[in-house]
């Protein structure tokens, strides 16, 4: 099926129409608050508990902070087994037995493992509330109303964030993090933090990416595939029923509600139905990361080595071909729905609990 063979290349959307960052200036990973939440494993000697463990892509260097310009602590061979503690929106917190903690780029490394059964999934960094932009505001760089301006926010943007500090929500944008007045926010509503104690409606897991909101012809069809992916997937799945993205959200044709956008076919840019999609799967994918106590993943696969740059590196989730699919069982004994919003820039999924 041709759009079908259009849809088969949308991994390499991650690079195209995704929103740019407003300004050089935003280059806050997350690492402080990462950073105090993985050290809370550290035994009596300071040294973190080992999560994962991966492989290195290429040679590089160990850092001696989260950033380029830090002392090098010495040298990784390319295909180096690396020990991973920890992690922000884009950093690796490693671990060396004689070098001691170190630090390397997330797309530097690929074969990332638990080191036991325990381990929560690689990537997860939880969302802790959920909110609605009440008038226009922004995303800054700063927990400031002074700081520089990351994307605007238009009231009804609705946002998942990961924590509030100090009067300002913390929510992730791409692979930073941005902050917002917790004064500009309205219908402020946690995530509950225990799945068996929720009640029927409670959200049990969110997660948010931003798009672009230029108004090209292309980028208007890609908003309205968000939309349209969005809205075949927000329904209750029982106890035992397995999703699957591509069944469920296509076949990504016209007649079912999707407008040309930007794949790549061959080395150049075409207009195919359906572009646009895998940023749904993605935002999807991150929020059942958060709930691996009753969601089992059956199928995922990544974009190319980039990744999609609206998520951190090696959590995205590319669909639309056989290979490319989003596939997960709901394990729980009761009912899960997906609320899903796309406006204003950005895509919010929230996982909710239902009852049988």
């Amino acid at each position: 099926m041709r759009n079908h063979h259009f849809v088969s290349l949308l991994c390499l959307l991650a690079l195209l129409l995704t929103p740019a960052l407003g300004l050089a200036a935003a280059t806050d990973t997350g690492y402080d608050i990462c950073f105090e939440d993985f050290m809370e494993s550290a035994d009596e000697n300071g040294k973190p508990r080992v999560l994962y463990t991966a492989k290195t892509t290429l040679s590089l260097n160990m850092r001696s902070e989260p950033d380029l310009e830090s002392a090098s602590l010495g040298q990784l061979t390319e295909r180096k087994t690396v020990q991973i503690w920890g992690y922000d929106q884009d950093w690796l917190f490693c671990w060396d037995d004689e070098v001691g903690i170190y630090y390397i780029r997330r797309r530097n490394v690929d074969t990332i493992e638990p080191v036991s059964a325990d381990v929560t999934p690689y990537g997860v960094i939880r969302h802790r509330f959920i909110a609605t932009v009440s008038n226009d505001t922004s995303l800054r760089a700063e927990a400031s109303e002074e700081a520089e301006q990351i994307v605007p926010l238009p009231a009804g943007t609705r946002l998942s964030m990961w924590m509030i500090r100090d009067g300002w929500a913390v929510v992730p944008y791409n692979r930073l993090i941005g902050y917002v007045y917790v004064g500009d926010l309205e219908s402020l509503t946690p995530v509950a933090p225990d799945v068996a104690e929720a009640a029927e409606g409670d959200i049990l897991a969110a997660f948010t990416t931003f798009y672009s909101t230029k108004t090209t012809e292309l980028n208007i069809g890609r908003m309205e595939n968000l939309r349209v992916g969005c809205q075949y997937i927000a329904r209750t799945y029982q106890p035992g029923e397995v999703f699957d993205f591509n069944e469920i959200a296509g076949p990504y044709r016209k007649s079912r509600g999707y407008m040309p956008s930007p794949v790549l076919i061959d080395g150049g840019t075409v207009a195919g139905y359906g572009g646009g999609t895998c940023q749904v799967s993605t935002t999807l994918y991150n929020a059942l990361l958060q709930l691996s106590d009753g969601i089992t993943i059956l199928w995922r696969r990544p974009h190319g080595p980039g990744g999609a740059k609206y998520a951190p590196h090696g959590v995205d989730a590319a669909v639309g071909a056989e290979n490319l699919n989003l596939r997960f069982q709901n394990d729980y004994d009761f009912p899960i729905y997906l609320d899903c919003t796309v406006l204003n820039g950005a895509i919010c999924i929230c996982v909710r609990k239902g009852t049988l």
